[in-house]
């Protein structure tokens, strides 16, 4: 009787980690921790793998380029916020704050969003992935911040699309096994860029 039992908890166990591994498959997200303490920052920042289906296509320089139009301006506000919260954490990507905001409004996603999740997930450019990767986002490395912006942007509003238009909604896929950390630290960053 104690045999069966314990071959039926064996079962029951490896029946667990493939319906577990098979729940993460189906996000297709990876989380791994990345702990570091900067004056100023977030005490502990987690960098999230995306490797969703948005993350698969890297815009390029072309398809970029055609965005861009001479009537558009993107509102100075947003773009200060942006850049001001940025270059409060010396974040690389401060520099970049008119492109984020333009990428946002291309897309019709939250302007701080692609913002916050950089600063989440390498300090807003600081500790990078790959190279210009500051969002964990694929196994990708960019050619540059713009192509990453757009790509990032566009791939969040493939999340967007699908109704899932906030940090918290978003994160049950970008960062599965921290979900709610995640979406807390992204949410009050985007709340801080608007102080």
């Amino acid at each position: 009787m104690n045999n069966l039992l314990i071959k039926g908890n064996k079962t029951l166990a490896t029946i667990t980690g493939i319906l577990f591994f098979g729940i993460l498959l189906n996000n297709i997200s990876v989380s791994t921790p990345v702990n570091y303490v900067e004056a100023n920052q977030l005490e502990v920042g987690t960098l999230s793998i995306s490797t969703s289906i948005d993350a698969e296509e890297k815009l390029t320089a072309k398809e970029i380029e055609v965005y861009h139009t001479p009537a558009y301006i993107p509102d100075p506000v947003k773009v200060a916020n942006v850049r001001d919260y940025l270059n409060g954490r010396n974040a690389p990507l401060a520099e970049y704050a008119e492109e984020l905001v333009t990428a946002a409004d291309h897309y019709g996603i939250d302007y701080r969003i692609i913002a916050a999740i950089s600063v989440i997930e390498s300090g807003g450019g600081k500790k990078n992935f790959r190279p210009y990767n500051a969002w964990g986002w694929g196994k990708m490395s960019f050619e540059n911040w713009e192509q990453a912006i757009w790509t990032v942007s566009k791939g969040i509003a493939g999340y967007y699309s699908r109704g899932l238009t906030t940090p918290k909604l978003i994160s049950t896929y970008y960062c599965p096994p921290n979900a709610a950390n995640w979406a807390n630290k992204v949410s009050f960053v985007m709340y801080e860029m608007e102080l």
